[in-house]
């Protein structure tokens, strides 16, 4: 048998071993035969190929390299010796997460992003996201950036991401003025590297970091937003409703597209681009959210199409664009170029949404998704019952409409007035 592959002391004394080998059992017609990685651990054995062959005689047994003097044997020992390296490393990793088993190895031995350091994954991960989910994509570069910058540069291996260690990436951002909502967007994605870690065999699930049910670790509860979401009061919601488009021609569509959320049920900007004239079947709105379809979890929206979104429908209609709305051109060929688009418009529209404000005496700030706040507002005023409020809006829970609703503060949520 071949030398054994140094490994890390605690793999051995677990009974972990690792070698190369040649399978003379499998010699083909050439007479050579493969040089295979054999790995065994609790009586269990698990060869890969290295998809190189020598014969026989070229192979020395003993050193578990191909013979020197051999045509092609430094090239080939050289394959050897990086996956010798490789295979170390995998180890290392694995019995510092306590997670070191055949099964294990495989998942990273296999994954092409697999690594012990939570950096290098994160970014794997962004990199496989960015043509058919660029938008989560940037969310797992922000998160990557902030933690990077927390931890001075340095790689951060996955057994280093503690409770300790989140708290004081915490304080970090916190001192560079980051909201307590910014860093929980960020501490979400890191949430959701640290499960497919685990998937991943990369950390051991008695080593997560964070909080749940059953497992003591870092709380995101500290970690709520501090901003109040923005409704308009009945007075401003009015004045929309009533827009002077004669005298601020360039803003009417902004204002058009704003009123039209707010009548759909709160319907997103990104869903509202993404409507084409099939989505009206037999007089309702019929659409998967955007946000929610991807998990498997799709919200399936059919809405009545009101007097006042008929009418805003027909003020956009344009039977040479596949689209109800004019946001997309048509002519993006990815995801990636159809998320860039639909970004590039939102911000517009936020823009011309400030002019708007301005031109109504609106007070504070008027964003798209004030539409889809002031739609759920205006329901709770109205008297209707949170259940049928967290349906309307897609929520997957009673819950999640009533702490969504919870945050607009009494004055608001006593007042009853008609519904829209």
């Amino acid at each position: 048998m071949g030398e054994n592959i140094p490994l890390n002391r605690r793999a051995k004394e677990d009974g972990f071993n690792a070698r190369f080998i040649l399978l003379t059992s499998q010699r083909m017609k050439n007479g050579m035969a493969p040089i295979c990685l054999q790995l065994s651990h609790r009586r269990k054995v698990k060869r890969y190929s290295l998809k190189e062959a020598v014969k026989p005689e070229q192979w020395d047994e003993a050193q578990a390299r191909v013979k020197a003097r051999v045509r092609g044997g430094t090239l080939i020992n050289g394959i050897v010796n990086g996956i010798e390296a490789r295979v170390c490393g995998i180890v290392d990793a694995l019995v510092v997460n306590n997670s070191l088993s055949l099964e294990a190895f495989e998942k990273m031995y296999r994954n092409p992003k697999a690594t012990s350091d939570v950096l290098a994954y994160m970014e794997a991960t962004e990199q496989e996201l960015r043509n058919d989910r660029p938008g989560y994509a940037i969310m797992f570069r922000n998160a990557v950036s902030a933690l990077r910058r927390a931890n001075a540069g340095k790689p951060l291996p996955f057994h280093d991401l503690t409770p300790r260690k989140l708290e004081e990436v915490e304080a970090f951002l916190r001192r560079e003025g980051c909201t307590p909502g910014g860093i929980a967007t960020y501490y979400r994605i890191i949430r959701v590297a640290v499960n497919q870690a685990i998937k991943d065999g990369l950390l051991a699930q008695e080593h997560y970091p964070f909080e749940t049910a059953r497992h003591k670790g870092y709380s995101m509860k500290r970690l709520k937003a501090t901003t109040r979401p923005r409704a308009l009061e009945d007075g401003d919601i009015e004045r929309l409703k009533a827009f002077p488009y004669g005298e601020h021609p360039l803003l009417g569509c902004t204002v058009r597209l704003f009123l039209f959320s707010y009548y759909a049920r709160g319907i997103n900007f990104a869903d509202i681009a993404r409507l084409t004239h099939g989505s009206v079947i037999n007089g309702r709105l019929e659409y998967t959210r955007t946000k929610t379809k991807r998990k498997g979890e799709g919200a399936n929206f059919s809405i009545p199409v009101s007097a006042p979104m008929q009418e805003i429908m027909d003020y956009f209609n344009d039977r040479e664009s596949r689209y109800l709305f004019p946001v997309l051109k048509g002519n993006e060929g990815t995801e990636a170029e159809v998320w860039t688009r639909i970004k590039d418009r939102l911000q517009h529209v936020n823009r011309d949404l400030k002019a708007v404000a301005k031109a109504l005496g609106i007070k504070g700030s008027l964003t798209f998704y004030v539409a889809r706040h002031t739609y759920a507002t205006t329901l709770k005023r109205r008297g209707v019952d949170v259940a049928i409020i967290s349906e309307s809006m897609g929520h997957e829970s009673v819950n999640t409409t009533a702490a969504y609703l919870k945050r607009f503060g009494n004055n608001v949520l006593d007042v009853a007035d008609q519904l829209l």
